[in-house]
């Protein structure tokens, strides 16, 4: 497998997918945590809670 001349740009390929992908994942939890402290926060400035 290694002997593939293009072995080398499908190991970039993939890491790059990888990274990517990662990258996306952790963005989005990384908003959803700042979204629910803000969330928290209007809650707490107005006094009303979140509906279920």
């Amino acid at each position: 497998m290694k002997n593939d001349p293009f072995f080398g740009f499908i190991l970039a390929a993939y890491l790059i997918g990888f990274v990517v992908i990662g990258g996306m994942i952790v963005a989005t939890i990384v908003d959803h945590h700042n979204l629910k402290r803000m969330l928290a926060r209007l809650s707490a400035r107005t006094g009303r809670g979140i509906q279920d």
